[in-house]
């Protein structure tokens, strides 16, 4: 396993985007056979050291989130649950999916600290733009449960600590995770300082087709065998005209790379362009809406190491190096 975080201690003058990481996402794991696992993180880093990505990003490692931000997004019986359900040894199985082993719950305490970190990190005018590369995820984490390998979300915590704390009055989050973000609907849904842009496969899994979308939400499903200009269409066509009319003041991002053609979980056909494209017009974002102070992007789903790898290094080059 590499280590960029050894190597990029030093503060890079010239970098506005910070990269979070933390050693104990790497002990967090849930099962020899699950494919949400800490050799996903280890190619990331390892490609973008391959590639000189890492010389344009600042790495920072997060501090564990309060209690005070995860109440905001989750019910204090669920928080509860976590902490006593947390093993000293072994596995202890949460859901069908989704398990802890003694280092998850300390690593997605940290993982939605860098996402509170990357919001105090923009807002204060430190960085423009924020990678959070974290495990566990979180999109699929309700209010009052885990599932989808997650426990905590992580975006909707980081969301919410932007209003809470700085008093912001719209913040957008836009997924791209091949799967629907329920979790960040149910946390999230309804409320007039939320947007909510989700783009998925259809029909799989959560199945966002039998719910309604939440009135600040817009769905976007894709069918089987989608490619990417039709994901690069919707960002040009749906979902940026509905950025610039909302007026963000800062912009959240569920970052999926579980789209891509070689992953196994689904069926569209996005490939490392496509991601690249995302960066680029989200970090783009900054400069046409006047009211956005900048981009914050956690890392979701991507399974295939490979392509997560590829497809991360595309989007983190083009995020980190679009003005």
């Amino acid at each position: 396993m590499v280590k960029i975080g050894k190597r990029l201690r030093k503060k890079n003058p010239m970098a506005d985007t910070a990269f979070y990481t933390h050693g104990l996402f790497f002990k967090h794991k849930m099962g020899s056979n699950n494919p949400e696992c800490p050799k996903r993180l280890e190619k990331i880093e390892e490609l973008m050291l391959a590639a000189g990505t890492s010389q344009f990003v600042d790495q920072k490692t997060p501090p564990m989130v309060a209690v005070t931000d995860m109440l905001a997004a989750h019910d204090a019986d669920y928080i509860s649950y976590l902490s006593h359900n947390s093993p000293k040894e072994g596995l202890n199985t949460i859901s069908v999916d989704t398990a802890m082993n003694p280092y998850t719950w300390e690593a997605a305490q940290y993982a939605a600290g860098a996402a509170c970190a990357g919001v105090d990190d923009v807002l204060s005018g430190q960085y423009k733009k924020v990678f959070c590369a974290v495990r566990p995820p979180g999109h699929h984490a309700h209010r009052d449960h885990s599932g989808g390998f997650c426990f905590l979300n992580n975006v909707a915590i980081g969301t919410l600590h932007a209003i809470g704390v700085y008093g912001l009055k719209r913040v957008a989050v836009v997924d791209f995770d091949v799967h629907h973000g329920d979790g960040t609907s149910n946390i999230l849904g309804g409320r007039d300082d939320v947007l909510i842009l989700d783009g998925f496969q259809e029909a799989l899994f959560p199945y966002a087709h039998i719910h309604h979308a939440p009135p600040n939400a817009i769905y976007t499903p894709f069918p089987e065998g989608t490619e990417g200009i039709a994901l690069r269409r919707t960002m040009d066509e749906v979902w940026m005209p509905k950025l610039k009319e909302y007026r963000p003041e800062l912009i959240m991002v569920s970052a999926g790379f579980d789209a891509h053609r070689e992953e196994d979980q689904a069926q569209l056909l996005m490939v490392e362009r496509d991601y690249a494209f995302l960066g680029r017009r989200l970090a783009s974002c900054k400069s046409e809406i006047p009211e956005c102070r900048g981009v914050v992007a956690v890392l979701e789903g991507g399974y295939n190491t490979s392509s997560l790898a590829r497809s991360c290094a595309a989007f983190i080059h083009q995020l980190a190096c679009t003005d």
